[in-house]
């Protein structure tokens, strides 16, 4: 039986996709992994993704400890590729406006 997205965020099994990884995004990421659910990140920017695979911070307050662990633990999966957006079950937007 397939669940609908009530039951999964219920049961923290809904799949968070932030677009966006920057000063307002990578906080978000951090809050729901914090609240357990498992989080998917997306950037256009390659290097920052790049750093984040690396278990590398580039937020003065965002520990590179943290990023490492939950990388590693793949309780958060940073991305490039956008096609990788459709296994989320939920999408946040977190970029800039003009």
């Amino acid at each position: 039986m397939t669940k609908t997205l009530e039951q999964k965020i219920v049961d923290q099994s809904a799949v968070i996709g932030i677009l966006g990884l920057g000063y307002v995004g990578l906080p978000l990421v951090r809050a729901f992994v914090a609240a357990g659910y498992p989080t998917m990140g997306f950037d256009v920017d390659a290097s920052k993704v790049d750093k984040l695979l690396a278990g590398e911070s580039y937020i003065e307050h965002i520990p590179s400890e943290w990023i490492a662990d939950c990388v590693n633990s793949k309780k958060f999966v940073p991305t490039a590729d956008m096609d990788r957006l459709a296994e989320a079950d939920v999408l946040l937007i977190c970029v800039p406006t003009p």
